[in-house]
């Protein structure tokens, strides 16, 4: 029986036909560089290139002050531009299915006659979930912002203005002198005036308007008359139904890492994530050359610089946010100076009788 493998960019597909199709697939995008796959292969056959740092938005997380990061990504993309992070020998795979199995990202997927082994029993898996209920959800994107992989989109519905707060609105024109500070004030925006000699006008948008009273207030000829119903009189016109925030919380099943930030950061305790691993990440500040590199491939946003306070100041040393690391070993295995230790004291997935398979597991334990 000869492997074929067919390559699509920097994805590619090992497949060997006989009595049933057999079929290891791996996608680069998803792939975390942890080098577990590496590791558990019984034959050696998986080979992890120099992991590649993770593009991010410096300026839109917590972790920047630190510009090392940004150099060290450009230097890896131009040095390794369409090189994928990991390569399999055809010719030693034996197609078992173990780097699929213990893939805390599922970058790699072993299916059989066309279905995945991880809907197989006969084979285990590691047990690792993220969910979001939708009951619970407030749709306030804090999770989307804090997803370090992106894999949240919340969709959501906002109300309109005027199932939130009614009023009454008007100017008198043969009062207005057409000054615009009324426009400039409104928070909303919802008023234009047009100044034009002989053409001046004001509009409303009562789309827009919330009628907080400050054009009435600011105006100096108290032509604009305007009251707030809601906070005069209560609430009594307003359905609370209409006023509701509705929407959808999605996550992407393929790049979710599982880390946790999602549920750490949601204020209505809606998103709930279950780690595989359970463990231990070290760091030896003495042996830690800030060099950025265990930052740049950590799949979690677990590890950073502390936050610049003004130009020049650099961070020197490392924190961590150790909740929400999933002890997958990508920053030990990138420092080149060994300051990093990931120790994994337990690992949860789905019973098996195989004892090579027990073994495989056993043996990420450290």
């Amino acid at each position: 029986m000869v492997n074929v493998k067919e390559i699509e960019g920097k994805d590619f597909n090992i497949k060997r036909s006989a009595e049933e199709d057999r079929i290891l697939s791996f996608k680069d995008h998803v792939c975390i560089g942890c080098g577990l796959c590496e590791a558990t292969c019984p034959v050696e056959a998986i080979c992890l290139d120099e992991v590649a740092p993770i593009e991010r938005k410096y300026t839109e997380t917590y972790f920047s002050g630190h510009e090392k990061i940004a150099q060290n990504y450009a230097l890896f993309k131009n040095d390794n531009e369409g090189k994928a992070k990991l390569c399999i020998a055809e010719d030693k795979c034996v197609l078992c299915g173990m780097c699929s199995g213990v893939c805390p990202a599922g970058a790699l997927d072993l299916t059989i006659g066309g279905v995945s082994i991880k809907e197989n029993e006969a084979y285990p898996t590691l047990i690792a979930s993220a969910e979001i209920d939708e009951d619970k959800c407030l749709f306030c994107k804090k999770c989307e912002a804090a997803c370090p992989r992106a894999s949240i989109t919340i969709d959501r519905t906002l109300p309109n203005r005027a199932d939130l707060v009614t009023g009454e609105i008007e100017v008198c024109e043969d009062d207005c002198i057409y000054c615009g500070a009324c426009a400039e004030l409104c928070p909303a925006e919802a008023i234009v005036v047009d100044k034009t000699t002989g053409e001046e006008s004001i509009v409303i948008d009562k789309e827009k308007c919330v009628y907080c009273l400050v054009c009435k207030k600011a105006c100096p000829v108290n032509a604009i008359k305007a009251v707030c119903r809601s906070c005069s009189y209560g609430e009594y016109d307003l359905d609370p139904a209409k006023a509701a925030i509705t929407g959808n919380a999605i996550i992407d099943k393929e790049t979710c890492i599982k880390c946790g930030w999602c549920e750490g950061v949601c204020p209505a305790d809606a998103a709930t994530v279950k780690q595989a691993f359970e463990g231990t990440l070290e760091i030896d500040e003495e042996k830690c050359g800030t060099c950025g590199a265990c930052i740049d491939v950590c799949p979690c946003n677990v590890l950073s610089f502390p936050k610049s306070s003004g130009p020049g100041d650099r961070g020197t040393h490392l924190v961590k946010e150790e909740d929400y690391c999933i002890h997958c070993g990508a920053c030990a295995k990138a420092c080149p100076n060994g300051a990093l230790t990931v120790t994994r004291t337990d690992i949860d997935y789905t019973p098996t009788s195989s004892k090579s398979w027990i073994a495989a597991f056993e043996a990420l334990k450290n």
